[in-house]
């Protein structure tokens, strides 16, 4: 839910990197790889992809994307600034037991480059900034090794009721635990992502930099979709609504609400009471969602406010030959390949280019599939927000800003203001209570120290009095060191709280 205090340091947070960044403003090149990464993703939803025409399905390989596009930036001198790299893959390394602030595989993609590019700064400290950004990665997991039951072992899916009473489906990465699976994951992105920072061929980005935004409310969009087999049918943007599988959850991590995959009931007393709090789907909104059994009619509740957005951002960003599609939500692997074609129909038919997925970009509407895709209603389907037409419309939408960005259009609107909801908002954590330290003793004093000495491999306790961290954020701080005791008798700081060690 929402948190104030969240949000307030995501404000800041962002606020200050922008400042920093304008400070720093200087003359520099830009230079475009990319390359294949095999052996960290696999679909979460082949049925799904299986159900788009065959005849497209043989234009490509996989039925994820493998392709790792990065672009990097140096100063005019060459010294390395920065790069931002995109991958298709969920950040579903650590699955939802987590309780932990870890960083997952992207994450920890970008802190060993850091400290490759950095070696005698603190993670994040440093000059060279390395950004592992999300693409078209909605039916993408990084748990290689596929979805099995807990406790037999046996093979199993969602949806469907594959495992024992009791067992979940959980698909697990490629080492023992969480932990290593995000290790490994995270290991093969930095060394593809280096071997594309240093590698050939590189091709520097030179050209006009330009970049076109709308608002689009999905409710009230039309469009023309032709089928498969041809037929052109009109079709409409729905009010939002989640279907009954999203609930289940998917191989990377079950549902909250106890739902069995398929199913439409939930052994969650908590669950049943919020569905039958929200009004159930009216007739219009059934038929429009087609095969979506709707959960949660979210587009016809808006109390205390609105449960889901219906006014979306749209946006292009072009740099040179490098198109990026800023999209507002989770593409599948299919989704993206249609959107990246469509711009490129429009703004790369005499020249060579390459258009990017940046996915998940300002407004988040959840995911979205290909009407085919749609009709199987698993996961990626059920949260489909808008129904089976979402696609096409995003389609004639980027192929609209596309058009007019390669016309010079200065007439294209800005498109309707999406409602201002922080007035309304709700938030269901209380405020952190007032701390004080235990008698005797002062925040951050060691009431439990560790043994003198220690082998290799030994676990080594040590308590500490600490406070509630809501009470001090710690913004550009850190909450722990560790720090290792020089041969002069200096303490030198070695860890903070954004290594991987200290999680």
């Amino acid at each position: 839910g929402y948190v104030q205090q969240t949000l307030n340091c995501l404000v800041k947070g962002i606020t200050l990197s922008i400042l920093r960044a304008h400070d720093k403003l200087d003359y520099g090149r830009m230079f475009i790889n990319k390359g294949e990464l095999n052996g960290i993703s696999m679909s979460r939803s082949p049925q799904s992809y299986l159900l788009n025409p065959e005849a497209e399905r043989a234009q490509y390989e996989h039925n994820v994307d493998k392709t790792m596009v990065q672009l990097r930036f140096e100063s005019e001198s060459g010294m390395p600034l920065g790069l931002i790299n995109w991958y298709a893959v969920h950040a579903t390394s650590m699955n939802n037991t987590n309780r932990l602030v870890s960083s997952d595989n992207v994450g920890y993609a970008s802190v060993l480059f850091e400290q490759k590019m950095n070696p005698d700064s603190f993670i994040g400290k440093g000059r060279f900034v390395a950004a592992f950004a999300s693409s078209n990665l909605g039916d993408v997991t990084p748990n290689i090794k596929g979805p099995r039951c807990q406790k037999s072992g046996k093979p199993c899916d969602i949806p469907g009721p594959s495992c024992d009473a009791n067992e979940l489906c959980v698909a697990s990465g490629p080492g023992n635990d969480m932990k290593e699976s995000t290790r490994i994951i995270a290991q093969q992105l930095f060394d593809k992502a280096y071997e594309l920072m240093v590698g050939e061929p590189i091709t520097e980005i030179k050209g006009p930099i330009n970049a076109i935004h709308q608002f689009v409310d999905m409710t009230m969009e039309e469009v023309d979709y032709t089928t498969p087999g041809g037929e052109t049918i009109k079709g409409k943007g729905c009010k939002p609504a989640m279907g009954h599988t999203f609930s289940s959850g998917t191989i990377d991590g079950p549902g909250l609400f106890s739902f069995e995959a398929g199913s439409k009931s939930s052994n969650n007393p908590l669950w049943d009471i919020v569905t039958n709090f929200v009004p159930k789907p009216s007739p219009e909104q059934i038929k429009c969602h087609a095969e979506k059994s709707i959960l949660i009619s979210t587009g016809e509740f808006n109390y205390p406010l609105a449960w889901s957005p219906k006014i979306v951002s749209t946006q292009l960003a072009v740099i040179g030959p490098l198109v990026i599609a800023c999209v507002p939500g989770e593409f599948t692997t299919m989704s993206g390949r249609r959107v990246r074609k469509a711009i490129r129909d429009v703004l790369c038919k005499n020249s060579w280019c390459t258009v990017v997925i940046a996915g998940l970009c300002n407004t988040y509407s959840d995911y979205i599939t290909t009407p085919e895709e749609y009709k199987l209603q698993r996961y990626e389907g059920a949260s489909t927000l808008f129904g089976p037409y979402t696609l096409p419309i995003y389609l004639k939408q980027y192929s609209k800003l596309a058009k007019a960005l390669l016309s010079g259009d200065k007439k294209l609107g800005p498109g309707p203001e999406p409602v201002d909801l922080r007035p309304d908002v709700w938030s269901l954590l209380p405020s952190p209570m007032y701390d004080t330290p235990t008698s005797r003793h002062s925040f951050g004093d060691c009431i439990e120290q560790p043994p003198y000495s220690a082998r290799w491999g030994q676990t080594v306790k040590a308590k500490f009095v600490s406070g509630n961290p809501r009470n001090n954020p710690m913004l550009e701080m850190t909450f722990l060191t560790v720090e290792r005791l020089t041969d002069d008798m200096k303490w030198d700081v070695v860890a903070t709280d954004a290594n991987w060690e200290t999680e």
